[in-house]
């Protein structure tokens, strides 16, 4: 991670339209930045109080957005993994909506693993999705932007997304460069030739996984929710 400095990221233009945005909405919504591995170097071994009190409120986000629960352990570890939480709170404390990011290096090529994103439903209809994923592409630019879903919708959001972009979106219809294949498998990621990973997850994560006609039901039939698969979503130049 190169960029710790929290006080220029939040002059970012970027920053500064999802501030504005939020409190365009409702004047008690903000956001923050925490560096986690940063504040608590061995977080992934040993969780001090204070990263705890955010990972539970990463748990209550959760299950309100998913109407599912797989436990805290799953939550523990998708946090203390991460190399960058931005959190959407209401309030001083109350934490709505959040999303981590792990960001990786390989020989000359940068990732940008876009780990998870879960929004309480009392916010999922405020369209703060696109302001929170220009920040964090902005943190950290890099070649690739990864990110695992199981829902067509947010396939079709990171579609829009990269196009914005310049960038390609792999799983396509039309194909895509194996390269994407090649820095996923080379990260660890144990994808399939669709960019598919099996049994990735305990089943299907969100109880409203909404399903979508055309191309994207297309390629939605190659994937078994209910074995908890997920499709490694990539956009790359």
């Amino acid at each position: 991670m190169k960029n710790y400095n929290i006080k220029e990221i939040l002059k970012s233009d970027q920053a500064i339209a999802f501030s504005n945005y939020l409190k365009k909405l409702n004047n008690d919504l903000t956001f923050e930045i925490i560096f986690p591995k940063k504040l608590w170097p061995n977080i992934e071994k040993e969780q001090p109080d204070e990263a705890m009190q955010y990972i539970n409120q990463h748990h209550k986000v959760f299950q309100d957005s998913t109407e599912n629960d797989f436990g805290i352990d799953y939550i523990l570890g998708a946090s203390t993994s991460a190399d960058c939480w931005i959190h959407i709170k209401n309030g001083k404390d109350e934490i709505v909506g959040y999303a981590t990011n792990v960001f990786y290096k390989i020989n000359s090529q940068k990732v940008n693993f876009f780990r998870v994103t879960f929004f309480k439903q009392s916010i999922r209809q405020l369209k703060i999705y696109p302001y929170l994923q220009d920040l964090r592409i902005n943190i950290f630019p890099s070649n690739f932007i990864f990110s695992r879903t199981q829902n067509p919708v947010v396939y079709k959001i990171f579609s829009r997304f990269f196009k914005l972009y310049g960038l390609k979106i792999a799983p396509s219809l039309n194909g895509f460069d194996s390269k994407c294949i090649k820095v996923a498998r080379s990260l660890g990621f144990d994808v399939d030739d669709n960019l598919i990973i099996k049994n990735a997850v305990r089943g299907i994560v969100a109880k409203n996984t909404p399903f979508i006609e055309g191309e994207i039901d297309t390629l939605w039939k190659k994937i078994d929710l209910n074995n908890g698969d997920v499709y490694l979503v990539v956009g790359y130049k």
